[in-house]
């Protein structure tokens, strides 16, 4: 577990905007680039990919559904509890909830990579080309995750359920109004939180 944490931390810190020498070690790709040429591929592949926004919310709410809003207040709460610093970073942002991975405990680690984390980074790396090196970052973070837990597979997230039962359960904002296997599926992604109130 200790090569797992050291892992994380790693993979953490290179997907946290790049701001120093270190960043240079992430991928020989990244080291023949200028600092600003490493600031313009990450936010290009963050920022401007939308299919690749590192806010794990997004990936399992979408953008407007408000319990996206209420997913990332659970989490600002339990790290306040564990005494964890997001370091100015909004709580469901990939590098933060790395890191927050490698100190917690084990139920809570398992139930956040099988919820809130493999869906998602399926997601993001489906969204890259092989040509840029954060797509070559984001298999390795799954693929640690992956020797760690190989029994889960991601589970199905809110939105691809609210999607699944047509466009009007997608477009409600607040959540699927007329189908009970969306509430109780939203419940089990965010199980884990439940703890925090």
């Amino acid at each position: 577990m200790t090569q797992m944490t050291d892992q994380l931390q790693t993979l953490a810190r290179l997907l946290e905007y790049p701001t120093g020498q270190d960043y240079a070690a992430f991928a020989p790709a990244l080291a023949a680039l200028s600092q600003d040429e490493r600031e313009e591929l990450y936010t290009g592949t963050f920022d401007v990919t939308p299919a690749c926004v590192p806010y794990v919310s997004i990936h399992l709410f979408g953008e407007e559904n408000f319990k996206r809003g209420e997913f990332m207040a659970a989490l600002s709460a339990r790290y306040a509890a564990a005494g964890f610093e997001t370091r100015g970073e909004l709580p469901d942002h990939l590098a933060v909830l790395l890191r927050f991975l490698a100190q917690t405990d084990e139920a809570e680690r398992r139930e956040l990579v099988q919820f809130c984390l493999l869906g998602p980074l399926g997601k993001m790396i489906a969204a890259l080309s092989d040509e840029n090196p954060y797509r070559a970052l984001l298999k390795a973070v799954r693929e640690v995750l992956a020797a760690a837990y190989p029994d889960l597979q991601p589970a199905v997230s809110p939105l691809e359920q609210m999607q699944s039962h047509g466009a009007v359960c997608v477009t409600a904002d607040t959540g699927c109004g007329g189908c009970g296997s969306f509430t109780n599926h939203e419940s089990r992604v965010t199980n884990h939180v439940s703890r925090y109130d």
